[in-house]
């Protein structure tokens, strides 16, 4: 991050608490910086195993034949993936090399765009990138890949051009700091979350087939790119070691399609197999011992950890390392669940996105656990899959008439398995984001609910059955609840005066008729729905425990889909440390259908400048009244009271806004503006920015 960043939150804080902060800052990266000095002769690679498969096996001996994946799909997807063309976060399909041309990263008109200045000598030596101390065991990896493999560039940003170097310590590398530049890219790739791609390939290309390669080539792919990261990535050294988050997932899904590829007839040599155990093996204890835990603030960084964690802890079970790792990571996922989840089964961060990440950290760790001790859903409380199920039920209730779920809060379009991606047409040219039906499915994979079933459709039900598989078939009992409506004593509306005032009248005189509600407080939305209607708003905490660093100036805005067409919808997120602006404007109040003075933001005075993730803590919301046809609610982000009534009808939905008046009078009554179709809706709401369906994507 840049200095100014830890300026304006230093100022932000008591004095005593910025500078213990900074003594604290200075110590670690001071540290960091004497590592890499001392470090830069020594060789951080685990030492090999010896060749030897010890690695468990959840789907080995049972029933794989209900694993169907849609060939048109799979061939698109793996044929992509054999030539290294990656798309992620709103890259589109790149061939990421070391002879890549980046197209920059465009910001007010001005291109930012990076040169990766690598010399030619290093192009064909790559270990020569290396620190002196991991040289020779880079060389000794690269000598293992296949001839004829194109090597990935995993340290770049291939949408900015810039990189980062692989012969630093990871903590010593700064980002954040260069307009245009995004981290999130070379993490995002090194996720792997194609791998388990190449494990459905192999088998369908097994099976004869048409349109794959030889089986063989999808095994060789995934060996030749493990290799390929473990040879260009020493542990602890480049910017894929610097976040534990990514190790864990990438660690998850390397073996979940080692795994696979096993299952599906695979095998492996000695050679490739010592350096496998190596690089998991160096995996797990780099999550052991760089944990994202802070006591008040850790939030999916920390849950991605411990899952990661349980995946590598299960996986070498036999090894000594990985014991104390295993009771670690079970004990924390289920205090984390409990944490991380309120009790009506939605994420505590404010982001329905982010929601459906940490429910899939959850329950595929938690099935993994599960099937490791026999299919006994013992090892964890009643009170875990209780919570499990309502994650379910607030995804499907999030959903829209058109299979997309409403947007709040941040969306970094994060994963924690993309088994098998939806995507927004025929073909792969664009994932859909806002599908969060795979996740429901793999959440059913233990309830085995109809409704559930029935809602996912067939179209998901694969990630269901990884997760059966998983969990050895082991099904918990069903108990879905119903949110209850709110409503509370309150004042009556004197104090109070009336700013805004309008209608929305689509045409038809049963519209919004017979709507089903709910309710989530806990997280902050009411839903009213049917099969052609979807009106939601917005109302709660910002989440992580008041840090807010997903969540929005979002209080009291609503969302609107009528027979398939969107009249009002959050924005979304586009980015967030390339471009602080666009960051900010998508944050910002003005981007949200909220009641609004004019040219006031919601945190009071304008605190979008204490961090691209921090929000202050003022919401003070407060629902008053929401049940089938009425909610009332407000919130204290101005300094005073701002309320927001609305009054559903059959034909129409009425919504009337007002500001608490210290004097206590009420000025004169306001006039409702009718708005019957969607441009009058948006244009009367001010809402013009370019909507964003997933991270570095607009439409």
């Amino acid at each position: 991050m840049s200095l100014s960043h830890y300026i304006r939150l230093g100022l932000s804080m008591p004095p005593h608490i910025a500078l213990k902060k900074m003594l604290r800052l200075t110590a670690r990266v001071g540290g960091a910086y004497v590592h890499q000095v001392m470090g830069r002769f020594q060789c951080s690679y685990m030492a090999p195993g010896d060749g030897d498969d010890i690695f468990y096996s959840a789907f080995h001996g049972r029933d794989l034949s209900g694993l169907t994946y849609p060939e048109n799909v799979l061939r698109d997807l793996s044929e992509r993936v054999l030539d290294h063309r990656f798309d992620v976060l709103g890259s589109g399909w790149v061939a990421v090399g070391y002879d890549l041309k980046a197209d920059g990263f465009v910001i007010n008109d001005h291109c930012y765009r990076y040169r990766q200045n690598i010399a030619d000598k290093y192009k064909n030596h790559l270990p020569g990138l290396l620190s002196p101390g991991n040289r020779k065991r880079g060389t000794a990896i690269r000598a293992l890949i296949h001839s004829g493999y194109q090597p990935i560039e995993w340290q770049v940003d291939f949408k900015s051009g810039y990189r980062w170097s692989e012969n630093r310590r990871s903590n010593t590398l700064r980002y954040g700091n260069e307009p245009g530049v995004d981290v999130k890219v070379p993490w995002e790739l090194a996720r792997m979350h194609h791998l388990p791609w190449l494990a459905f390939a192999y088998r369908a290309a097994d099976a004869g087939a048409a349109g794959f390669e030889p089986a063989e080539t999808y095994c060789r792919e995934f060996c030749n790119q493990v290799l390929d990261f473990a040879a260009a990535n020493p542990p602890g050294f480049g910017v894929n070691w610097l976040c534990t988050m990514d190790v864990a997932i990438r660690v998850a899904n390397i073996l979940l399609a080692f795994d696979l590829l096993k299952s599906f007839g695979a095998r492996f040599d000695k050679h490739f197999m010592a350096e496998f155990t190596s690089l998991i093996r160096a995996h797990g204890k780099h999550i052991r011992g760089n944990p994202e835990w802070h006591d008040l603030y850790r939030a999916n960084h920390y849950l991605a950890d411990i899952a990661g964690l349980g995946f590598a802890a299960v996986y070498l079970s036999d090894d000594p390392l990985a014991k104390d790792w295993l009771n670690f990571a079970k004990d924390q996922l289920s205090m984390e669940a409990a944490r991380q989840f309120t009790p009506d089964g939605a994420n505590f961060e404010a982001s329905t996105s982010y929601h459906r990440l940490s429910a899939e950290m959850v329950v595929y760790a938690a099935a993994l656990i599960v099937g490791y001790h026999g299919g006994d859903t013992s090892v964890f409380p009643d009170r875990f899959w209780t919570r499990l199920e309502k994650m379910a039920d607030f995804s499907k209730d999030i959903t829209k008439p058109d299979g997309n779920v409403v947007q709040i809060g941040d969306n970094d379009s994060g994963r924690f398995f993309k088994i098998l991606p939806a995507f927004t047409s025929e073909g792969v040219e664009r994932e859909n984001h806002l599908d969060h039906r795979s996740t429901v499915a793999a959440i059913n994979g233990f309830l085995q609910r109809p409704d559930l079933k029935a809602f996912t459709g067939p179209d998901h039900k694969l990630c269901g059955e990884i997760v059966a598989l998983l969990a050895g078939g082991a099904v918990i009992q069903s108990h879905p609840a119903k949110p209850e409506p709110v409503k509370k004593d309150w004042e009556t509306a004197s104090g109070f005066d009336v700013f805004d005032r309008f209608i929305i009248k689509p045409g038809g005189e049963t519209v919004f008729k017979n709507l089903t509600f709910r309710s989530y407080a806990d997280f902050g939305i009411y839903i009213w729905s049917s099969k052609n209607v979807f009106f939601s708003v917005r109302l709660g905490p910002v989440g992580q425990n008041g840090n807010g660093g997903h969540a929005h100036n979002d209080q009291l805005s609503f969302e609107l889909m009528i027979d398939g067409e969107n009249w009002v919808r959050d924005p979304g997120t586009l980015v967030y440390t390339p471009d602080a602006t666009s960051r900010n404007g998508y944050r910002s109040v003005m981007a949200h259908s909220s009641p609004r003075p004019p040219g006031q933001e919601q945190s009071e005075p304008s605190r979008l400048d204490l961090g691209l993730f921090k929000l202050e803590n003022n919401v003070v919301a407060d629902c008053l009244r929401a049940d089938a046809d009425t909610f009332i609610g407000q919130h204290k982000c101005y300094k005073k009271w701002l309320r927001r009534s609305v009054i559903i009808k059959p034909d129409r939905i009425e919504i009337r806004d007002e500001i608490e008046n210290p004097e206590g009078h009420v000025t004169s009554p306001v006039t409702p503006e009718i708005c019957e179709t969607v441009t009058e809706l948006q244009n009367r709401l001010r809402l013009d920015i370019n909507f964003s369906p997933g991270y570095g994507l607009t439409e």
